[in-house]
């Protein structure tokens, strides 16, 4: 292991160690910001249960095996870790071991490929989310990867290069700098290469959006296709074919890569705003009821849908929560030029 990498190991080992210490004893928010931090990464999940046996917490909880795993990750989600500060050892002593149970839950429930790992094929791993859903996961390099809902990537970690192919939906990537290997992700439109840096990439239907949070990266248009509508068949070359002059988009810059390989850039004021998705909110700035409507549609099993011809080109301004349609349908309903229909299950938008 090189020095950086012992050095990473160690910053991680004192980060689980330090909560470890923090659990001990917690503080207001210490609970929430504890689950918080065990979600990020199953790297940390690993981590914070290494250091936990080292105090011998795991010898209880492997005599009881977690009988129900399921319960303990809703346990979790639910934040319990609520027992009164200043309570007696006895019940101290109660909330510790479900606080460890609690931490190896996550651990077995996302453990054997994480749980959400599809398959491979051959060097390449498959990852996806189903409608709703979004999930974080931890490469091998110590890169991060959130993956949004209805999404799909395909990752390869070689020797000499790291490969991402987004299949559809939307990931933002936070990248571990290693100039020996190449980050490169690849959509039907672009191939955006970055070192060290967290960059957003959202697949859509008509173009390929790359927004930057922090460092540089380079946009190159894919223009090389297969009949088939995707890259070439060279999973180890993404882009192969492509003429075109890579773009440098620096922070708070976005690029849009259409299906022809133009590309347009323009500066962001809000930058946040793009990955608000991972805190389950929307924001929509001087948006078209067209869009507004797409986006809520990923979060639900039953779309909205628009039902007269203009409605989707009104403009609207918010943010929503991205688990409750009757928020923006609220909205909509007090527009005095539309009409909400609620026929049965299905949800139309049209003009009066």
């Amino acid at each position: 292991m090189d020095p950086k990498a012992r050095q990473l190991e160690a910053l991680y080992a004192q980060q689980a160690s330090g909560w470890v210490e923090t659990m001990r004893q917690a503080g207001p928010g210490d609970d929430r910001r504890f689950v918080a931090w065990l979600k990020e990464s199953p790297r940390n999940v690993r981590d914070f249960l290494l250091m936990l046996s080292l105090d011998r917490a795991l010898g209880e909880i492997d005599a009881r095996r977690l009988v129900s795993i399921e319960s303990l990750i809703a346990e979790v989600d639910a934040s319990p870790f609520a027992a009164r500060h200043g309570a007696p050892a006895r019940a101290g002593r109660r909330r510790w071991r479900r606080l460890a149970a609690a931490a190896a839950a996550l651990l077995l429930a996302a453990g054997g490929g994480w749980g959400w790992l599809l398959h491979s094929r051959g060097d390449w791993q498959e990852f996806a989310t189903a409608t709703g859903e979004q999930r974080t996961f931890e490469l091998e390099d110590g890169s991060v990867v959130y993956l949004n809902t209805h999404s799909r990537v395909r990752i390869r970690l070689a020797a000499h290069s790291r490969d991402v192919r987004l299949l559809s939906g939307e990931a933002l990537f936070h990248v571990h700098h290693d100039a020996a290997r190449p980050f490169l992700v690849s959509t039907d439109d672009a191939v955006v290469q970055a070192v060290g840096t967290q960059f957003d990439v959202y697949r859509r239907d008509d173009d390929t959006v790359v927004s930057v949070l922090e460092g540089r990266v380079s946009v190159t248009p894919a223009t090389s296709r297969n009949p088939s509508g995707g890259l070439e068949a060279h999973p180890d070359r993404p882009g192969t074919g492509s003429t075109a002059a890579p773009r440098r988009l620096d922070a708070s810059e976005e690029a849009r890569v259409s299906h022809a390989g133009s590309v347009s850039v323009r500066e962001v004021n809000n930058v946040s705003d793009i990955v608000a998705w991972r805190e389950r909110r929307l924001i929509f700035r001087d948006q078209t009821l067209e869009q507004i409507v797409a986006e809520f549609n990923r979060y639900r099993a039953t779309p909205i849908r628009l039902g007269s011809a203009g409605v989707g080109e009104r403009v609207y301004t918010g943010v929503f929560d991205a688990d409750d349609a009757d928020s923006l349908l609220q909205v909509l309903a007090r527009d005095a030029a539309l009409e909400v229909d609620r026929s049965g299950e299905s949800i139309i938008v049209r003009l009066r």
